[in-house]
Parts: structure tokens; sequence; C-alpha cells
């Protein structure tokens, strides 16, 4: 996957996000968690784009296990994180319902889905078969 076609399907995949997040304030009492919401928006910007980038650059290396090992431990990384930020504003922020976290799962969902489409194509790389040896 070219970086040019990543940026566009993330702003396609932002916007769809923003639109779900925007619905979720409007319908529910939540307009506290906004600061909350635009947060975890932005925090996962940035690890797709991270892990877009070290996916495809371990993709193409010379060891084979390099890319599950990305995929593995940017998983894990990506769901310590989130774990931080929620205890973080529940125990920061006191928040007044617990209903600020549907926004959170909304963006969870979307940008883990986008995460395994382009971890998918960028996969495509690893599993090309070497050249045979004559």
């Amino acid at each position: 996957m070219h970086t040019s076609r990543f940026f566009l399907l993330l702003a396609g995949v932002t916007l769809l996000a923003v639109a779900g997040v925007a619905l979720s304030h409007w319908l529910l009492p939540i307009g506290y968690a906004l600061p909350f919401s635009v947060a975890t928006l932005l925090l996962f910007l940035f690890l797709c784009t991270v892990i877009f980038f070290l996916g495809r650059r371990s993709a193409g290396a010379a060891n084979r296990m390099l890319f599950s090992n990305v995929f593995l431990a940017a998983t894990m990384a990506k769901m310590f994180l989130c774990g931080i930020l929620v205890v973080g504003y529940v125990i920061l922020g006191e928040p007044e319902s617990k209903l600020f976290i549907v926004p959170f799962f909304w963006l969870y969902l979307v940008y883990t889905g986008f995460e395994v489409y382009f971890l998918m194509k960028v996969s495509a790389i690893v599993a090309r078969p070497e050249p045979a040896e004559s």
C-alpha cells in the first residue's frame, strides 16, 4: 500500500469516526467528555500512522517474523495506551456518567478495523514467495 493511499483512506476513516463521535455527543448527555473524545481520536490517528510505517518497514525485512512481532507489539502497546487513557480519565476527570465510553468504543472499533485492513494489505509483501534458485 502506498503512503498516499494510506493517508487518503485514513482521512476517510477519520471522517467516519468524527461523524460517529458527533452523533454520540448529540444523542447522549456527554458534552463534558468532548476533550476525552478528541484526545482519543488524536491518539488513534497517531497510532495508525505509526503502525502503518512500522508495518511497512518490517514487511520487507529479511527476518520473516519481524512483521508478526511488530504487529503483536503494536497491538499490546495500543491496548495498554487505551487502558491508561480510560483509567486516567476516570480517575482524573471524574466523569458524570459511564456513557463517555461510547465514543471511545466507536473510535476503537473504527480505527482497529482500519488497522486490520491496511496491515493485511501491507502483509502481502511478506507473503510473496521468494524466487527459486537455479
